[in-house]
């Protein structure tokens, strides 16, 4: 605790004499301008970040500890994670890279615990939180992306737990035109990205497409990626429309993915979205309604099959002879001699359904807001839910269930404008785990002749409700429990924020405390009964979780180096892991120091330097790999031609070559290059 904290007070001196601030929120294509003055945007509505407001705020103005990762950060990933990586207070869990499969946690929350919203719509996967971020949009596809490091059930709904992330495709107007990108790099990575923007008198259409794959950095480490969008909008007097359409497809190597006792695993998914977003203003109000619609389809095999893996026999075993020997790895045995439970891949696919609607009215010092959104969550399996008579024999189980989030709220305002508050009644009900009523409440107010001084807190209650997988999965090692209850965290957040210089500066410093109550983890009990001997679903009953976070950034005018991020970040929990191991709850990052920068090198070289020290509290003892490690990311882009119609670019992760897990005992890649060549394709009017 004391060294916490001491490294907690050094890195706060630091970060005020370095004069670096959190303007994370300026997200506009004049950042590549050298020596342009990037100000601060408006931020996209979005509820978690702000509240109950439905139009766009300073990012200044946010009640809640919020980073936004603007174009800089976007453009050189080929991942959502992969620009998540370096933000403050996020935890990416990678079990391969690119994007491959990607854990999200924030403050400690669990990797079920955060919240994905996409252009205002929460997405959720009720089979496992594990494919939440199988998100099929590539970073160069997004505007700006919202980290929002709190709780948010009332205004994101259930599982918003411990933060939420809010993803938003452009909105901005567009030339006709498009780009056509061609990466290779280590590992046999190679990608293939094509887009295009066409404008007509009242809408925008993009389309994209990419394909990418790689030959891994360890045995059984393959992965291919293809990824297909196209999202049109348009406008009608006050209406606006969105309608979003894509797709993903993944088969990768899984690695010890998610047990190290059978390493030999594969897993191919499939994910489709659609999504129609409506939006109307008037006088006084304004209304919005949105369908969403996401299908996914998950194959894993615990025992990867085909040539040179292993194969069906007659008899029912799964074989393989990898050194073509008489020495052959089989599923007979593991248990009793002659008999094997392993009868094949796990099949599962499920659906989700939502529509939800939100009305705002205006008054002269304050606005109401009405909100509701209810979703069906289904899943058709071989392993979870109910036998059902009559199912295919592909998936013989199913469940399915209702969820409703609904909030009134009331925000109000001085008439100076210093004071802003909101209260929030919300509301969850779920047809299986009953109702949970999630009060919230915020408060920000300006200080000092400038107003540059923000002072805000708030307070609130979330919920997450327990996966298919927690509930009914039950193979190798691993039990679920169909008496799981839903988890829920009241929590509580206080901090500060100054940003004069018209915003080219911004500190922020923020402390926060979450009382976790029925957390959900996978444990195994300190025994040696081999017939207990197994990772099982179980509520903890309770877990406090508090730290803090401290995050700046400047911006220069016309400078080598044109802006720098830094920021701070630990959370301690109050409860170790007593006669049994935690695999998720009590394994969060407890220390985190992030360093993003961007510079302009002569030869009109752009250069971007992205840096992160991570500590674990890990409650096993470790195989391989280093507890604390520290990535480092380096990039150098550069246009070329009359009009910069071409650019070339190079990005090398993990320059420091740290030997490091993110979970498990899934080995990261070593230091790994990317060459990219990306031509910009104009209309000529």
């Amino acid at each position: 605790m004391g060294a916490f904290n001491l490294n907690f007070l050094l890195c706060t001196s630091l970060l005020v004499a370095s004069t670096f601030g959190e303007l994370s929120a300026s997200i506009q294509d004049s950042l590549d301008v050298k020596g342009q003055v990037i100000p601060l945007v408006l931020l996209a509505e979005a509820p978690v970040s702000v509240g109950t407001s439905f139009g766009s705020i300073l990012k200044t103005d946010a009640p809640k500890a919020t980073t936004v990762l603007d174009l800089s950060e976007l453009k050189t990933a080929v991942s959502l994670t992969e620009a998540l990586e370096f933000a403050p207070g996020v935890d990416i869990r990678s079990r391969g890279p690119w994007g491959i499969q990607s854990d999200i946690s924030i403050r400690g929350g669990s990797f079920e615990q955060t919240a994905l919203l996409v252009n205002g719509v929460r997405w959720s996967a009720p089979h496992t939180g594990h494919h939440l971020m199988n998100v099929p949009i590539d970073p160069e596809d997004l505007g700006h992306v919202e980290i929002v490091r709190s709780g948010s059930g009332a205004m994101a709904g259930a599982g918003a737990f411990a933060g939420s992330v809010h993803l938003q495709t452009p909105t901005g107007d567009v030339s006709n035109g498009g780009t056509a990108a061609v990466e290779i790099g280590s590992f046999g990575w190679k990608r293939f990205r094509l887009h295009a923007d066409m404008k007509a008198s009242n809408s925008i259409q993009r389309f994209s497409l990419s394909r990418a794959e790689t030959d891994g950095h360890v045995n059984n480490s393959d992965a291919q990626i293809t990824r297909a969008m196209w999202v049109s909008d348009w406008k009608k007097g006050a209406e606006q429309w969105k309608l979003m359409l894509a797709l993903e497809d993944k088969a990768f190597g899984a690695q010890n993915f998610y047990t190290s006792t059978y390493p030999d695993q594969y897993e191919t998914t499939q994910a489709a979205i659609a999504q129609l977003n409506w939006e109307k203003t008037g006088l006084n109000w304004r209304a919005s309604v949105a369908a969403h619609g996401r299908y996914h389809r998950d194959r894993f095999e615990l025992y990867r099959e085909g040539t040179g893996w292993y194969q069906s026999t007659e008899d029912g075993f799964y074989v393989r002879n990898p050194l073509g020997s008489m020495a052959e790895a089989d599923t007979a045995g593991l248990y009793a001699p002659g008999t094997s439970w392993y009868t094949g891949a796990n099949q599962h696919r499920s659906l989700t359904a939502a529509v939800n609607g939100k009305f705002q009215w205006f008054l002269d010092q304050s606005a109401w807001t009405f909100s509701a959104d209810v979703r069906e969550e289904i899943i058709h399996s071989n392993r979870l839910g109910s036998a059902v008579e009559g199912a295919p024999e592909m998936y013989p189980r199913a469940d399915q269930r209702t969820n409703v989030d609904a909030l009134v709220s009331w925000r109000g305002h001085s008439e100076s404008g210093r004071l802003v508050a909101s209260v929030t009644s919300g509301v969850n009900v779920n047809s299986r785990f009953g109702m949970n009523y999630l009060p919230s409440a915020d408060i920000r107010y300006r200080l000092g002749v400038d107003q540059g001084v923000v002072i805000f807190a708030s307070a609130g209650r979330s919920v997450r409700h327990p996966s298919f997988t927690d509930l009914y999965y039950n193979v190798g090692g691993a039990q679920g429990s169909e008496d799981l209850l839903s988890e829920w965290a009241d929590q509580a957040e206080a901090g500060g924020r100054w940003a004069p210089q018209q915003g080219r500066f911004v500190l922020e410093a923020t402390g926060f405390i979450r009382r976790g109550r029925n957390l959900i983890d996978w444990i195994k009990y300190d025994q040696s009964v081999p017939a207990v001997d197994v990772y099982q679903a179980a509520n903890l009953s309770s877990v406090d979780f508090y730290g803090g976070d401290v995050a700046a950034t400047y911006r220069w005018d016309a400078s080598l180096l044109r802006s720098a991020r830094i920021s701070y970040a630990w959370v301690e929990a109050d409860r170790i892991a007593q006669d049994f191991t935690s695999s998720y709850v009590l394994d969060f990052l407890n220390t985190k120091l992030d360093l993003v920068t961007d510079w302009s090198l002569p030869l009109d070289v752009n250069a971007g330097v992205r840096y992160s020290m991570q500590q674990r509290n890990q409650p096993f003892e470790r195989v391989s790999g280093n507890a604390t490690f520290h990535l480092l990311s380096l990039s150098l882009e550069r246009a070329w031609g009359e009009q910069n119609q071409i650019r070339t670019a190079i990005r090398m992760n993990n320059a420091l070559d740290e030997q490091y897990l993110d979970i498990g005992q899934v080995v990261q890649p070593g230091r790994h290059y990317r060459f990219s060549l990306i031509f910009d394709l104009k209309s000529e009017d």
